[in-house]
């Protein structure tokens, strides 16, 4: 969110935001693959698993391909409580990026998993 909505120009500001941007996105690669296993049973463990893991891939298609939509809705700027949100493109990006806050809440209800036995 911040990194569409603050740059402007390439300077530090934006390497600073495009390389937490990147971390964040990417963040997913470590624990995933120590997580997902733990959930499933091991006659099902690799589809589990695999599905978990495409399945984001699914809805970062949807959100890609709803992205002109977004544009179209906001096409103008506005202010929200004395906030700028520039129109099109960092506003729509901006919403869809709101994903992984989202998924940074979710995470707090699904199972702990530490020193349990895998499930048969």
């Amino acid at each position: 969110w911040w990194f569409f909505l603050s740059n402007t120009g390439y300077n530090n500001h934006l390497l600073l935001t495009v390389t937490l941007a990147g971390a964040t996105t990417a963040s997913f690669y470590g624990w995933l693959p120590l997580y997902l296993p733990e959930l499933f049973r091991t006659s099902a463990r690799a589809t589990g698993q695999g599905f978990a893991f495409n399945f984001g891939r699914i809805l970062a298609a949807v959100g890609a391909l709803q992205t002109a939509n977004l544009i179209a809705l906001f096409n103008t700027d506005s202010n929200v409580a004395g906030f700028t949100f520039r129109a099109g493109h960092p506003t729509a990006c901006s919403i869809i990026s709101m994903v992984y806050i989202i998924g940074m809440v979710l995470i707090w209800f699904m199972p702990e998993t530490r020193g349990q036995e895998l499930p048969e």
